[in-house]
């Protein structure tokens, strides 16, 4: 750390102030006489000088060799926020190499193969992150997920495996969406001039990081759920296990809105909910020990994977705070 005097032009009644930047830092930067920077505010009052000005036609770009582990190597590109990622090979590409990377690229919203050569794909993103808002993209992933555990408790309850499949296949979507929102989120705190684009503050960040994680992880369940659908539900056992999911799925609503408009009567609902949630979930586990013959333990697992959806829902709401 390193402390400057705040230098006044122009004499007393100067207008401006000048604070003289590091030189070491200057060099690092590549920076020279007459390079622009980003000077941007923050919440606290700290001011961000960001050598890392990017105009909206500026696009980053990386190089790969091609590799057995490509899933990772694109991965790991993508939500560093690269634009352009040539793959690359010192023997001519197969057929089978480049099938692989198709498939790849296809968990990725607008990551395309824009160029092919014997030794070369070039894979772009062809969008602009801070033209498609974190908060829109969060209730679109959470409103998939929640549809999902919607259907995988209704195939569970009526044996429907056609609906369950439907169900797995849905994730597909939630994986593709959380990938572009990890992405902008990464690019919003590398970048603070594109973080002032989307309107998006370093502490909101890291609190819709955590989120669309939990988001994803309640689609996985609703996999999970999906999985388990075998033979019809007896109608009292699925209405006692549907009036829990009611609870979770409510929970859910208000946890979510409730991140973007604070509400500190709805975090109080839904910590009364969690509360009940558990209650209800015990009495459902008596009532299947009491039964004779014993019911199915596929039922107990149900109530386990509901007991984390509503955890989950809960740790969302346990994130929304006062913004001012």
């Amino acid at each position: 750390m390193e402390t400057r005097k705040l230098q006044q032009t122009g004499g007393r009644n100067g207008s401006s102030y000048l604070v003289v930047l590091p030189k070491d830092w200057v060099l690092r930067q590549n920076l020279e006489k007459g390079d622009t920077v980003v000077v941007s505010e923050k919440e606290d009052g700290c001011l961000i000088i960001d050598p890392r000005m990017r105009e909206s036609d500026e696009s980053r770009k990386t190089e790969i060799q091609i590799q057995s582990n490509l899933r990772w190597g694109i991965t790991s590109k993508y939500l560093l926020g690269f634009d352009e990622i040539r793959v690359v090979s010192d023997e001519p590409i197969t057929n089978e190499q480049r099938e692989e990377l198709k498939q790849v690229i296809k968990r990725f919203v607008a990551l395309e193969v824009t160029d092919e050569e014997d030794q070369m794909l070039l894979v772009q993103c062809l969008v602009d992150p801070s033209t498609i808002p974190v908060q829109k993209a969060m209730k679109r992933t959470n409103l998939i997920a929640s549809r999902m555990l919607r259907d995988a408790l209704l195939a569970y309850y009526e044996g429907n495996i056609e609906l369950a499949k439907d169900v797995a296949d849905r994730d597909e979507e939630v994986d593709r969406l959380f990938f572009l929102i990890v992405r902008e989120l990464r690019s919003a705190i590398r970048y603070p001039s594109m973080a002032d684009k989307m309107g998006i503050a370093p502490v909101e960040a890291l609190d819709y990081r955590l989120v669309v994680q939990y988001i994803e992880r309640i689609a996985d369940l609703a996999v999970d759920i999906a999985g388990l659908t075998n033979q019809p539900v007896p109608k009292q056992l699925a209405k006692k296990i549907d009036s829990v999911s009611e609870i979770i799925k409510e929970m859910l609503v208000k946890s979510l809105s409730n991140l973007f408009t604070f509400d500190s009567d709805k975090v109080a609902w839904v910590m009364d909910a969690e509360k009940e949630m558990i209650v209800r979930i015990d009495e459902i586990r008596n009532y299947l020990v009491s039964k004779k013959p014993k019911i199915s333990q596929i039922h107990t697992q149900i109530l386990d994977i509901l007991a984390r959806i509503g955890e989950s829902a809960k740790d969302i709401a346990d994130l929304a705070l006062p913004r001012d």
